[in-house]
């Protein structure tokens, strides 16, 4: 339902703003990398969290400002997430030999919808620009999948996000940067770096209360992410 209203609401502002000059509207999409960071103090020496292929598609809104500034909203559908891997070799009473390395992959998908400020640096037909803004990050659906020594082939699992441990995941506030170029006013091309908090996620079926013995939470970075993208502009 909220990512029904972003599109309209830019549906509806690209219409009334059709045949001004210093609006712009188009399509963007990207693909990157996201998930990298440092692992827990009580974790083995040999884990290790590493990135996982990210995807963007979406639409803009763009409106020139004075002083070379503009100001671009966006609404982009984004998959990100990251992966777990442990490295240690641990011996199993089950199977008699050496566990496999542990590997876990969280997926995440959502809607982002950042506000952004961006500078073009030169005036020209080919112009490079910095930019920077935050915005709302309402997730949809999140999974897992995993393997390790008593489960070699790869299971998934579905993340309840409508658990209590796990209501405070469906919104976020990441903030985004970003470098590029504009070309004719039409074609962007630009690097972006989007940093987020981490967020522990419990793989839980029941919204019961987690008291000893259960499950513990699960370390996810899917809020870093470094994404290569394309915007082209069909209005005005």
């Amino acid at each position: 339902m909220k990512s029904s209203l972003l599109f309209v609401m830019f549906i509806a502002q690209s219409l009334f703003c059709f045949g001004q000059s210093d609006f712009s509207f188009g399509f963007k999409g990207g693909l990157g990398y996201s998930g990298w960071g440092k692992t827990l103090p009580n974790e083995s020496p040999k884990a290790s969290y590493t990135p996982t292929k990210a995807k963007a598609l979406g639409i803009f809104a763009s409106y020139k400002l004075p002083y070379r500034l503009r100001a671009t909203a966006e609404a982009t559908f984004l998959q990100s997430g990251s992966r777990y891997r442990n490295e240690a070799s641990v011996s199993s009473s089950f199977v008699g030999a050496p566990s496999s390395p542990a590997e876990v992959t969280y997926k995440v998908s959502r809607v982002y919808a950042p506000v952004r400020i961006s500078y073009d640096i030169l005036k020209t037909r080919v112009t490079p620009f910095v930019s920077w803004g935050f915005g709302p990050s309402f997730v949809q659906q999140a999974s897992r999948s995993y393997r390790d020594d008593l489960s070699p082939n790869e299971q998934s699992e579905n993340l309840n996000l409508e658990a209590p441990y796990n209501s405070e995941l469906r919104l976020a506030f990441p903030m985004i940067s970003s470098v590029g170029v504009r070309v004719f006013d039409r074609l962007t091309l630009e690097a972006s770096l989007i940093l987020g908090r981490k967020f522990y996620y419990r793989f839980q079926a029941d919204d019961a209360v987690c008291y000893e013995g259960c499950a513990p939470p699960e370390l996810s970075y899917n809020n870093r992410v470094i994404m290569f993208a394309a915007a082209y502009s069909i209005l005005p």
